[in-house]
């Protein structure tokens, strides 16, 4: 996993990164949690895995990142955060780290960090809405489709 790792954070240019703060500057992640620590923020997730890519330990805090694109849309040197933080998450997925994921209730497929999904929660206040976070978009378009197909079918039965 170590040499995937460093594939990814050379593939994101995380190398490129000139310590400007631009980053975190921009990152909602004080706003949605209310609280910014440095090692959750895109510069020091940068920081630790530029300097030790097998520095996962703290694996809780590389799922905080929304994947806004911010960072990445403000680097002045190119660095791919919201890309890194994508594939990083496939690849914790893929090698069984999943203590802080959520996925579909119908399907199984990965939806969000967990923390994230918690704090969606706790704004909405569950209900309704809560439960549409936990279905993942393909799951909802069947659900949606055959719900259509059903009132599409209804009128016809009725005669």
């Amino acid at each position: 996993m170590k040499t995937k790792i460093k594939q990814i954070v050379l593939e994101n240019n995380l190398n490129y990164c000139l310590e400007c703060g631009k980053c975190s500057a921009v990152c909602p992640m004080l706003d949605f949690y209310g609280e910014y620590v440095y090692d959750r923020s895109p510069r020091g997730v940068v920081e630790r895995l530029s300097l030790d890519p097998e520095d996962i330990e703290d694996e809780e805090g590389l799922w905080y990142c929304l994947v806004c694109h911010e960072c990445t849309f403000f680097c002045p040197s190119g660095v791919n955060f919201q890309g890194f933080m994508t594939e990083l998450r496939e690849l914790l997925l893929q090698h069984g780290y999943r203590n802080h994921a959520v996925f579909c209730h119908a399907c199984g497929s990965y939806l969000m960090p967990k923390k994230e999904f918690e704090n969606f929660q706790k704004i909405l206040e569950g209900g309704k809405t809560g439960e549409l976070l936990s279905v993942c978009q393909r799951c909802k378009k069947n659900s949606y489709v055959e719900t259509l197909y059903k009132l599409a079918l209804w009128p016809k039965a009725k005669r």
